[in-house]
């Protein structure tokens, strides 16, 4: 594409969407990292003092030349005016399901990919049925849920399958996924009230609707794939990392993201996936257990939302920069493979079993993180369009995942921006 913009940040006066900003302005605005970009937003006024205080932040006074790009979130053509200007647009704008729709037709209607951070998959799923059919036939990559919901999780699996591919499956060897195991270890980090409002609005919205949360509990709520998979909850003992497990509650989101990567990356013809919190012992798995399934009864009772908004932090508030710079997180992943000629025959012997870390000891995962993997993705489109087309594992286009969209570029980005990605053991079992 010939524009004038490699990447547009939408929604950058909002809490997530400055940190984005700030890490262009950190380490793709000098020398020959540079990118073209933009910010985007309703409010010129705010977009400037952000882009000023930037540029004295970090001593560059060419920042303060950065373009400014206005819409009216009322009138489709200005959206159009903005998205058809860039090849990738990256939104930070939410809740999703109730803003967030114009700008996706947009970048389908103008040829511009996209990448957001939602976590609500009920609005992801209207997005694949009313746009995946005509992205597909554009080459435009539509990739939600590009922040800590879900791509730590989404590309330690993909991680895990490419693995078997490239060292595995050597001499015609036939190895397939059969289950992968995200397990959250120690983490530092906030929350902040945008992402309080889209989990409020999520738990209003199911609480209409029977279907609703029927289809939210469907792990393949995503895929045209079905299968016999759950989410976890309660606790296990897992044996490869020695430890016990409770259930993680973003696994909501995430596991249906990781079944839509497995409908295009063909993991394994019988995968499973699971995620959880380790745990000391029983009894804190078990505490983890009990104090999830609390949380979200609290958040599935409308009648406490105006309660839970005004004790919780307000939408543009958010944890605080110290937190944030100085968080962190460590996540175990086990990859169980299976072997033989026909994969998933029963009578097929046990295979290996990988295990592999993913990390960030510099960054907390919600924002600092989630705003920088937002970025990589959007780069990852917008630059390296020529590499993702010649690779048949990526889809060209479509409403998609950051694996399926992506696959191993993204993840040399994620790795070269300082996170963790790495097997780390093979087990025979």
């Amino acid at each position: 594409m010939s524009r004038p913009f490699d990447v547009v940040v939408w929604g950058a006066s909002g809490f997530t969407g400055r940190l984005v900003a700030e890490h262009l302005v950190r380490d793709y605005s000098n020398g020959k990292s540079k990118v073209n970009w933009a910010l985007a937003g309703r409010s010129k006024a705010k977009l400037e003092q952000i882009r000023d205080e930037l540029s004295e932040t970090y001593g560059n006074k060419d920042i303060k030349n950065v373009p400014i790009l206005t819409f009216d979130a009322n009138d489709q053509a200005s959206i159009e005016a903005v998205v058809s200007q860039t090849k990738a647009v990256v939104s930070t704008a939410g809740p999703f399901t109730l803003i967030g729709t114009p700008l996706v037709d947009a970048a389908v209607k103008c040829g511009t990919h996209y990448a957001d951070i939602t976590g609500e998959t009920t609005w992801v799923k209207k997005m694949i049925d009313k746009h995946h059919d005509t992205a597909t036939k554009k080459n435009v990559r539509i990739v939600n849920c590009c922040g800590y919901d879900s791509i730590p999780f989404d590309m330690a699996t993909y991680m895990m399958s490419n693995y078997i591919k490239t060292k595995l499956n050597i001499g015609g060897k036939n190895k397939k996924l059969s289950k992968v195991i995200n397990v959250v270890g120690s983490s530092r980090g906030g929350v902040s009230g945008g992402t309080i409002a889209s989990g409020l609005h999520i738990f209003s919205e199911l609480s209409k609707s029977k279907a609703a949360r029927d289809e939210a509990s469907n792990v393949y709520s995503l895929s045209p794939n079905q299968g016999d998979d759950k989410e976890f909850w309660g606790t296990a003992w897992n044996e490869e990392l020695k430890t016990y497990l409770g259930p993680f509650i973003m696994q909501a989101a995430n596991a249906k993201i990781v079944h839509r990567s497995n409908y295009f990356l063909d993991y394994g013809p019988h995968f499973h996936y699971q995620e959880a919190i380790a745990a000391p012992s029983w009894m804190a798995a078990k505490a983890i257990d009990l104090g999830t399934k609390a949380i979200v009864l609290l958040m599935s009772q409308v009648l406490f939302h105006p309660l839970l908004k005004k004790m919780l932090p307000k939408q543009g508030e958010g944890p605080s920069r110290d937190m944030m710079l100085n968080g962190y997180y460590n996540h175990k992943v086990v990859g169980y493979v299976e072997e033989g000629d026909e994969v998933g025959d029963k009578k097929k012997k046990k295979g290996s079993v990988l295990i592999g870390k993913v990390a960030d000891k510099h960054r907390d995962g919600g924002y600092w993180g989630t705003s920088r993997m937002l970025l990589e993705a959007g780069l990852c489109m917008a630059l390296q369009g020529d590499e993702l087309n010649a690779d048949e594992e990526c889809q060209k286009g479509g409403v998609l995942t950051p694996a399926s969209a992506m696959g191993k570029h993204l993840l040399e980005r994620l790795r070269r921006a300082g996170m963790e990605y790495e097997v780390t053991e093979v087990v025979e079992v």
